[in-house]
């Protein structure tokens, strides 16, 4: 059993849920979806006797190991798993399609039991007698998945037009700063975590995550830095309102479809700024002002009073907040690091490079020379090629200046996967290059997870 196994199947069991919910269960669409989940289920279960999966408030277990990477890529379909009535699905080596029908039909709501399956079995194993095995960053998943949930929350609200609240995000933003106050690298690596399902929360999560981490490293209060935080979890929320085909627009936009997109902050601003409690409007200071850029030369085109009578516009920048410039510096490494539809993801090293090379345009140079600090010339999560033939995967800052990062070994030099990593050692001379996850087909935590479990 292999992770990518494991997700293949929960990726294709939400896709034949998805189509049973619009189309119900006897679709060809539908129909077509359980023959792929049930084919992707004989990869998790075969050859093993039988596989469990249990479902544990938002943890996914295989045979009582946590999967806290596929939990997150795939944490809103846990809950739906759950609000289903799911706890537990055995996998036998080969999966018939009419009992993946069966569950699919009880998961999309068709109805409310399994009843009996000879290939897969429901809520056959009682939890309180399985022996759950916890991975050491179950914290640090907890905090991001909760994240995940305060920002569904609000972004349904957003959508059905109600008024939001911050009171969960607030929650969120506090449990996130001691998971990174208190394991910065692992927080770092955590951050790596993509999801094109929900781009928008997982997003919002990893701009979160390195905001709050450059506050700390730059000295912010912690009053100061929870308004921060909570500002760059909502710097997207207004992304909510803009039609989903826009979002993905694998082409140039056109005038209408480039409108949509430029009035997100504004929508965003005007849902926080309506929740906003005192003190905490300069949280939608940062939904406003994250994509105007330090030069002004962004959207929206600001226009700002200086008390003399005059109103100054291109000529004159107006003087962003420096949580805003902050934001946007985290905003946009996540973003290039992310793949979309229309673009290929950039690595960490090549996405530094960017930032460095529109400091003082785009970005705020003093904040771009912060997280360049904080994220180092190889950041964690880089894939780093040696001469040896090795690729190696960086997991913390070096020790000492001029001597190389830590890192662990996740390709062999002729080429094979490397499932338990372990540290390398070796010179920066060493270093041939910087390899992409996506040619690679692993993610920094993948790697991370492969780390604890050879640990455990």
């Amino acid at each position: 059993m292999s992770e990518q196994a494991v997700s293949g199947f929960m990726r294709a069991l939400r896709r034949a849920v998805s189509f049973a919910k619009l189309y119900g269960s006897d679709h060809r669409l539908t129909r077509e979806a359980c023959d792929e989940t049930a084919r992707a289920a004989a990869g998790v279960g075969e050859g093993t006797g039988g596989t469990m999966l249990a479902f544990v408030e938002e943890t996914l277990f295989v045979d009582g190991d946590a999967q806290g990477l596929t939990s997150l890529q795939f944490n809103g379909f846990l809950r739906t798993l759950q609000e289903s009535g799911v706890e537990t699905v055995v996998l036998g080596d080969t999966v018939g399609t009419e009992d993946v029908a069966g569950l699919v039909r009880m998961i999309a709501g068709e109805t409310d039991h399994y009843g009996s399956g000879r290939s897969l079995r429901v809520n056959d194993v009682l939890l309180g007698n399985t022996s759950m095995t916890q991975s050491p960053t179950a914290a640090l998943r907890h905090s991001y998945s909760a994240s995940l949930d305060a920002l569904r929350r609000v972004g349904m609200s957003v959508h059905d037009r109600e008024r939001i609240s911050l009171d969960d995000t607030d929650q969120a933003v506090q449990s996130l700063l001691r998971q990174v106050v208190d394991d910065p690298t692992a927080a770092l690596l955590l951050s790596t975590v993509k999801s094109h399902h929900e781009y928008t929360f997982y997003h919002s999560v990893n701009t979160g995550i390195l905001s709050l981490g450059l506050a700390h490293l730059i000295g912010l209060s912690e009053e100061d830095t929870l308004l921060l935080g909570i500002g760059a979890m909502l710097h997207d929320i207004g992304k909510i309102g803009v039609s989903s085909s826009v979002l993905q627009h694998p082409g140039r936009l056109d005038p209408e479809q480039w409108e949509q997109i430029r009035r997100h902050p504004q929508i965003g601003a005007e849902a926080i700024l309506a929740a906003a409690g005192p003190g905490q409007e300069v949280t939608a200071v940062v939904a406003f002002e994250h994509h105007a850029r330090f030069d002004g030369s962004g959207y929206p085109r600001l226009v700002y009073h200086d008390g003399t009578g005059h109103h100054h516009h291109d000529t004159h920048p107006h003087p962003l907040h420096y949580f805003s410039r902050l934001v946007a510096v985290a905003d946009t490494y996540d973003a290039l690091t992310t793949r979309r539809s229309y673009r290929r993801a950039e690595p960490p090293s090549r996405a530094l490079q960017i930032l460095i090379g529109e400091a003082g345009t785009s970005y705020d140079p003093d904040f771009v020379l912060a997280f360049a600090h904080l994220i180092g010339l190889h950041p964690p999560g880089s894939f780093l090629r040696l001469s040896s033939g090795l690729v190696v995967m960086v997991t913390d800052a070096p020790a000492a200046p001029g001597e190389p990062p830590a890192v662990v070994a996740v390709r062999s030099a002729t080429g094979a996967d490397v499932t338990r990593p372990e540290p390398v050692a070796y010179s920066l001379t060493d270093i041939v290059g910087h390899v992409s996850p996506g040619l690679l087909g692993v993610t920094p935590a993948e790697v991370l997870e492969r780390m604890e479990r050879a640990a455990a």
